[in-house]
């Protein structure tokens, strides 16, 4: 990275890396995030060129010469850490609220976050007193969206977080639009009760003691949750019919 001398290094995760450097004698923090070519190459192809600057998307603000390297705006807290802070129901409502209208943003214009979870939400704040006031809230990591207009849909692969994941893309069925919805309802639950609900806890422990799979668990969780016997026909023929798919929705565990 010697191209970046001029910025002076603050940390580091993953693939991004996170800059400092003096502009107009104020210092910023950048995001740098060196990503694999083929992922580059297609955000600059499908993606950037549909979104103009929206605020509560994060698009790059430069890149690096011959280097597959994103600049973005550095935030001061993803909503995965800011949720264990002190913060008041009425910010949490304020970047749920900001967080939908990205995502309709993205919708659109067709275009299919895949991966909507609450360290992909930033958000820039300042304390006062016992709360925050919400400056900035944006919808990161779009290098990994996809560009989906009807009837196009991603099908045959492991996206998301485990517990961060809808139904069908347990079984790497069809994903789309409705797919970010159910995402954002998971994030939601977590904004205002801080709970992971498909996340390990006692009770998931408890199930896996007992042999159940930690697929079959978050697919309990999921359909009894949200869901009617209605929505769960629904999710089977949406994802075909097979015996394993229709097994694993039928398990129940007695306490």
């Amino acid at each position: 990275m010697a191209a970046l001398r001029s910025f002076n290094l603050v940390g580091s995760t993953g693939r991004s890396y996170i800059f400092k450097k003096l502009i107009q004698e104020r210092p910023h923090n950048f995001i740098l995030k060196d990503i694999p070519e083929n992922i580059f190459l297609g955000f600059n192809k499908d993606i950037r060129p549909r979104l103009p600057d929206i605020h509560r998307v994060q698009l790059p603000v430069d890149t690096i010469p011959d280097r597959p390297i994103l600049v973005c705006e550095y935030l001061d807290e993803d909503l995965l850490r800011l949720v264990r802070g002190q913060v008041s129901v009425r910010a949490r409502k304020e970047i749920l609220k900001a967080i939908l209208q990205g995502i309709a943003d993205l919708h659109d214009r067709d275009i299919v976050h895949l991966d909507v979870e609450p360290d992909d939400i930033l958000v820039s704040y300042h304390r006062i007193d016992q709360d925050i006031l919400v400056e900035k809230v944006q919808v990161s990591d779009l290098e990994n969206a996809g560009y989906l207009p009807q009837p196009m849909c991603v099908r045959g692969m492991w996206a998301m977080n485990e517990n961060w994941r809808s139904p069908e893309a347990n079984f790497k069925g069809t994903l789309n639009k409705p797919t970010d919805l159910f995402l954002f309802g998971l994030v939601c639950i977590y904004a205002v009760l801080g709970w992971v609900i498909l996340g390990c806890d006692d009770d998931f422990e408890l199930h896996k003691s007992k042999g159940a799979s930690p697929l079959s668990i978050r697919l309990q969780r999921q359909v009894s949750y949200f869901g009617n016997q209605e929505g769960l026909d629904g999710l089977v023929k949406h994802i075909g019919d097979e015996e394993i798919k229709r097994v694993a929705f039928k398990i129940d565990w007695e306490d």
